[in-house]
């Protein structure tokens, strides 16, 4: 994913959007991609559930203020309105996707 498409796909989504910024050498972040996938089967059509890999998309990791893998984005309407930083078990992906899903 590249700046262009990011916008596309994050900030004009009609969808609340759940963004998982992530490293294939983070093993935190290899422990939370079963539960990504799982939320994004779960919500489906009401949660869109997008990968951004850091490693390949350092100048927008950047801009979005990312310090450190893996770290949750949601994106309401083109704003980020909630962010988690680490890996702290399902529960707190859980929560994220209500927030982003409770209008």
């Amino acid at each position: 994913m590249n700046s262009l498409s990011f916008d596309r796909e994050v900030l004009q989504s009609e969808l609340p959007v759940l963004v998982d910024v992530t490293a294939d050498w983070c093993p935190p972040c290899k422990a939370a991609a079963p539960v990504i996938e799982d939320l994004a089967r779960e919500h489906a059509g009401r949660l869109k559930v997008v990968v951004l890999d850091g490693g390949e998309a350092a100048d927008l990791v950047a801009t979005l203020g990312v310090r450190g893998f893996p770290t949750f984005l949601g994106v309401r309407r083109g704003t980020i309105v909630a962010r988690q930083a680490g890996f702290g078990g399902r529960r707190g992906l859980e929560r994220l996707a209500e927030t982003l899903l409770t209008p």
